[in-house]
């Protein structure tokens, strides 16, 4: 009997959007997720990455739970990784990308 991972990476953006991962080969919306770790690639200096714990892009600030700037060029990529069991999201993510070529998270969801 294999072992089953609950660990998954999301879609990938390229821009704002909801958090997505597949789910029987179509895009949904990951309504709760323990982040573990954030990649992206910087298209220009000071690229940050906000995450919401929300659905849509009302982006209020009570429910931030993620903000991480880096790249002082293009192209430079970075790896967040979280310690413990990750930053916790229960209604869903959406993320707010500054200067981004892409971004995606791992977690379990």
């Amino acid at each position: 009997m294999g072992i089953t991972s609950k660990v998954k990476q999301s879609i990938i953006l390229a821009a704002d959007g909801q958090i997505q991962s597949l789910v029987a080969g179509s895009a949904a919306n990951i309504t709760k997720c323990n982040i573990m770790s954030i990649y992206a690639q910087a298209s220009a200096a000071d690229a940050e990455i906000k995450i919401y714990n929300e659905i849509g892009d009302a982006k209020t600030a009570a429910k931030l739970i993620y903000h991480g700037k880096f790249g002082s060029a293009a192209n430079e990529t970075i790896e967040f990784n979280l310690p413990g069991a990750g930053i916790y999201a229960d209604t869903g993510m959406y993320a707010d990308v500054t200067n981004c070529d892409f971004f995606y998270i791992i977690g379990t969801f």
